[in-house]
């Protein structure tokens, strides 16, 4: 998938906003572009850019954080549609995946290798993903065949397929671009005249091992097609599952907790023998003349403790309204991850007995209800009372998460509260708009292009008097790493710095 990181956000937008949208990794404090969509780079923004310097080239672009969890989840959403058509494939986790045709001869013994192609192409265009596909002997020149879809002359969109044997004259009149993460080889190569793999791999290796060390001869062996052909398999997920039939439908409580007693006892306890735990317990109950009900349960901390899952179960059993008798549950464990040892529950900190936060929780959710009990979410808004709204409960952390949205004024656990500077009196200022919204505002210290605006709120004066409520229109703008507090005054229909929060 060309650009997977680009691809995958675009996807989670809905499409490519207006203005553009370029992408910046939170881990890299000096925020430079590091993928920009196709509407960013006809308005000239690149990657290798600060955030500034593409604001200032396309006021209107949308710059966004890289989100590894979303990413993840949609990468994952690739893995699982290729693991329908090839059951062993390797993954590099950046959208490239390399799969076998061997071993599939007898199930596509009539469309051949162009019929497993197509079906990797169709499962991958379901989730809405663009791909490229191709074939080879290696690793690397499948990838470049795959790259070089639809730009060979002659060729069309088919995927490329390159015969046995023939890799190294197949990546020869490629270019050295193609080389994976190898900026500064590449460079090195440009200089020394050479830009396709062809000339690259004619290259005495001793000179190259002499200019580009033992990493350029590596690369050198790719030009050649001299990649490795072996896959590295990516494991298939785990599901942790237990089933369980009545002989007859169940209605009360009592006995549906009876009947849930063993397997889940059988699956807590096949995870405990593993050293694993679990935070969530999904189950399914087919019902006599009715649908389908799902559910989870969940503890506020990983466990594989029976007494405590009984407990949990029974407590969401009591609070449950059932239109039919229960034919047959599933119980399915999710959140799995390492247990803690019996050293740990020796050797560690006094807590709270296992599981008592957990039964509280969940003794709250059935008295309260699903309006009334959740965990607090922060929000952006200009308002500190709406900064925070109820979410249903899943506790997969105990201590509140730190929230992605961008509050200004609000401090990162840990950090010192962020002051006010007030500017006083109010300066004068210039403010650039672009419709209603603020693209850049000039004052004393020079020009300033607006990253991120909050607001606009208004503040009356005296609105309970006779012609009083004509406020102050105000925003808070983050620009070059400082955010300034901007107020328009509708009497004069002039704007002011007002201060600075730092």
């Amino acid at each position: 998938m060309p650009d997977f990181r680009l691809q995958a956000t675009l996807q989670q937008l809905g499409g490519d906003p207006v203005g553009g949208l370029a992408l910046v990794d939170p881990e890299d404090g000096r925020r430079l572009i590091v993928a920009a969509s196709p509407g960013a780079r006809l308005d000239g923004v690149r990657r290798g850019m600060t955030a500034t310097a593409a604001a200032a080239v396309a006021p209107e672009l949308t710059v966004r954080e890289l989100e590894p969890a979303a990413l993840a989840a949609a990468h994952l959403r690739l893995e699982e549609a290729v693991r329908s058509v090839a059951p062993v494939f390797e993954t590099t986790g950046g959208g490239v995946l390399y799969t076998s045709f061997s071993g599939l001869g007898t199930l596509y013994a009539q469309e051949g290798e162009g019929g497993f192609l197509d079906d990797l192409r169709e499962v991958a265009k379901e989730l809405g993903l663009p791909v490229r596909v191709g074939m080879a002997g290696t690793r690397f020149c499948a990838r470049a065949a795959a790259v070089m879809e639809g730009k060979l002359p002659g060729r069309g969109r088919a995927p490329v397929q390159v015969e046995p044997g023939a890799e190294r004259s197949f990546l020869a009149p490629l270019p050295v671009e193609l080389l994976p993460d190898a900026l500064d080889v590449i460079e090195a190569l440009e200089r020394l005249g050479v830009h396709d793999l062809g000339g690259f791999a004619e290259l005495p290796p001793d000179g190259v091992v002499r200019r580009l060390g033992q990493r350029g001869l590596a690369l050198q062996r790719l030009a050649r097609g001299e990649d490795r052909a072996t896959l590295i398999p990516a494991p298939e997920a785990r599901q942790f599952t237990v089933q369980v039939s009545a002989e007859y439908p169940v209605v009360q409580a009592e006995a549906l907790r009876f009947l849930l007693r063993r397997p889940m006892e059988r699956l807590v306890g096949g995870l405990d023998g593993e050293g694993l735990a679990t935070r969530c317990l999904r189950w399914t109950m087919q019902l006599e003349g009715a649908e389908p009900v799902t559910g989870r349960t969940w503890s506020a901390s990983p466990s594989a403790s029976r007494k405590l899952w009984g407990d949990l179960l029974a407590v969401e059993l009591e609070r449950l309204q059932l239109p039919g008798g229960v034919l047959s549950v599933e119980l399915e464990a999710e959140d799995v991850a390492p247990g803690t040892s019996a050293q740990e529950r020796l050797t560690g900190p006094r807590a709270a007995p296992p599981g008592a936060m957990s039964l509280t929780l969940a003794h709250l959710a059935a008295e309260l209800g699903p309006d009334g009990f959740g965990t607090l979410e922060p929000r952006p808004s200009p308002w500190a009372e709406e900064r925070e709204k109820l979410q249903p409960f899943e506790p997969r952390e105990l201590m509140p998460k730190e929230s992605e949205a961008w509050v200004p004024d609000r401090a990162r656990r840990g950090e010192l509260t962020t002051a006010f500077r007030r500017v006083s009196p109010p300066e004068p200022i210039r403010v650039d708009l672009r419709g209603e919204r603020i693209v850049a505002f000039r004052h004393a210290g020079g020009r300033l292009w607006a990253e991120r605006v909050l607001g606009p709120w208004d503040v009356s004066t005296a609105w309970w008097e006779e012609g009083g409520g004509r406020g102050r229109r105000c925003y808070q703008v983050e620009a070059s790493g400082a955010v300034a507090h901007l107020f328009f005054e509708p009497t004069s229909e002039g704007w002011f710095l007002a201060g600075w929060l730092d």
